[in-house]
């Protein structure tokens, strides 16, 4: 067990560290010990293009079109084991290149093995639930385009005032399918009552 001093002389000689201290320093470092990078946080690691990973996310961004982050997700799982499998078959071929013995390269297939199928399992399992998803929004049925020809609640409607001593009648409100008008349209049928007489009151 370390003594009090030795642990005092631990942390002084820490603060004189040559280490990064800026967030791209401290980023670039962890990327030090990198080897096939399967495991990292990152998608894109040292050596690969942003853009070929983003046209890989793209294509399967346009062909299921996300609706909430499930859906986003499910995309986002597809698109990295896609890529993660391209960067595992590159990885098997420098190995093969660096290893000339037979027992060196099996070693490296049954490993490479492994991942790859880990891999497509992530794949396929995202790719049938994108598709699920993508047949159960073809079933839905459109919705029909409102008809107000066929509205049964008083297309055309009025509000008027009779005297009661004059007879004499007067429109205070008139509207068309819920919306007021000055004067009813000559395209749709003319405001009644059940009893077929003109609507108000």
């Amino acid at each position: 067990m370390a003594t009090k001093r030795q642990i005092a002389a631990n942390r002084r000689n820490a603060r004189h560290s040559t280490g990064p201290k800026t967030p791209l320093g401290k980023a670039t470092a962890s990327m030090n010990a990198l080897r096939h990078g399967l495991r990292a946080r990152t998608v894109v690691v040292p050596g690969e293009h942003q853009e070929d990973f983003d046209q890989i996310h793209d294509g399967l961004q346009g062909l299921y079109q996300p609706e909430n982050p499930a859906e986003q997700h499910l995309v986002d799982q597809a698109a990295i084991a896609q890529w993660k499998l391209v960067r595992a078959e590159a990885f098997e071929a420098r190995c093969y290149a660096d290893e000339p013995s037979a027992q060196a390269r099996a070693a490296i297939l049954g490993r490479m093995t492994q991942i790859q199928c880990r891999l497509e399992r992530t794949y396929f399992k995202a790719y049938k639930e994108l598709e699920r998803i993508k047949a159960a929004r073809r079933k839905q049925p459109e919705q029909p385009e409102a008809n107000h020809q066929a509205d049964h609640l008083a297309p055309k409607f009025q509000v008027a005032y009779i005297n009661p001593e004059t007879g004499e009648r007067d429109v205070i409100y008139r509207a068309e399918y819920g919306k007021s008008v000055e004067q009813f349209s000559d395209a749709s049928p003319s405001p009644t009552k059940p009893n077929g007489k003109e609507g108000g009151l």
